[in-house]
């Protein structure tokens, strides 16, 4: 099983939310500077985030928030890539601390069945200013430990590229830490960087090899 985070690993843009708040012209930097600081819980900057999309209104419509995130790319390789995963044997899982919408698209997209994201509340078309944090970006490890407990995978790896990743690194047999400011000297660990989904294939497949062989002894 291979935990994928999806903005800037998946998606070029590196955060969903970032995203949507600059194309529409949205400050946040208040709430994300009280977040990062421990000031505020993942639940309250998320319900504080969205209560200001409204507020502004500039984001209330779920129909112009969506227009943001389909125009949002796909990372190179990822389609031809999360083929191949799935064709080796991994179960890729989406695990992402950005925005359902997007995760559901993406996930279509690449062929993966099982994705995890924020969830945004509505009522018709009309955005409110609540929603459901699915995923704690810091607290990723509870939905690596929720798949494994359900699946039992033979081994698992998880693919990164911030330091908001490492809960769910830590939680994994094996990790990648891709395009990531924060470097790692851990022997189950891999530091890489590229422009290109497949080279975190070729890590991954790396991996499996090296399973397979320790299993053989």
């Amino acid at each position: 099983m291979i935990f994928l985070d999806m903005d800037g690993v998946l998606t070029v843009d590196s955060s969903s939310w970032n995203t949507v708040n600059r194309v529409l012209g949205i400050d946040n930097m208040k709430n994300y500077e009280s977040f990062k600081d421990g000031k505020i819980n993942y639940d309250q900057f998320l319900r504080l985030d969205l209560e200001n999309w409204v507020n502004s209104g500039k984001a209330v419509s779920a129909r112009r928030v969506r227009q943001v995130l389909d125009d949002i790319v796909i990372f190179p390789g990822a389609r031809e890539g999360c083929r191949i995963l799935s064709s080796e044997g991994f179960t890729p899982v989406i695990v992402s601390g950005g925005l359902h919408w997007l995760a559901e698209r993406v996930a279509h997209e690449l062929g993966i069945e099982h994705y995890f994201a924020n969830l945004i509340m509505t009522n018709g078309d009309m955005i409110l200013p609540s929603g459901v944090a699915i995923v704690d970006p810091r607290n990723k490890w509870k939905i690596v430990e929720q798949m494994k407990k359900q699946y039992s995978p033979g081994f698992t790896v998880s693919v990164g590229d911030s330091p908001d990743d490492i809960s769910m690194f830590t939680s994994t047999d094996y990790f990648i830490s891709f395009n990531n400011n924060m470097k790692f000297n851990k022997p189950n660990g891999y530091d890489i960087e590229g422009d290109n989904f497949m080279i975190i294939v070729q890590k991954a497949l790396e991996i499996k090899r090296k399973q397979d062989e320790a299993e053989k002894h």
